[in-house]
């Protein structure tokens, strides 16, 4: 909760309110826009501050959020992703490649018809 309270008042480019009715709708889940953040930001942020502790995100479900990768890490997904993409390419290229290729016969072999006369 307290992450999210912190990512709200980073949203909202003010601090939250310490009582009253703004923080009574806050642990409601009843949010301020959020004007400048993005749907998955808001989605998050939401989430983690959401009015049942038992339906917050764990901290390792959160850390696999793009929004809270370095951008190291989102570079690095990144590459993997085209990585994969490649290699279903290549895959693919590769039964086509197989269905064009004639099945191999076997080599000529000689019987041995020599009865030794």
């Amino acid at each position: 909760f307290s992450l999210g309270a912190t990512m709200y008042e980073v949203c909202l480019g003010r601090q939250l309110p310490t009582d009253g009715p703004e923080w009574q709708n806050i642990r409601a889940g009843v949010f301020q826009p959020m004007r400048g953040a993005t749907f998955a930001m808001v989605t998050m942020v939401k989430q983690m501050m959401h009015a049942n502790p038992h339906r917050r995100p764990q901290p390792d479900e959160m850390l696999r959020h793009r929004e809270l990768l370095s951008e190291e890490q989102k570079q690095l997904i990144a590459e993997k992703h085209k990585v994969l993409e490649a290699n279903m390419a290549l895959a693919l290229q590769a039964q086509k490649i197989k269905k064009l290729t004639p099945p191999r016969r076997r080599g000529l072999t000689r019987a041995n018809t020599w009865t030794g006369n």
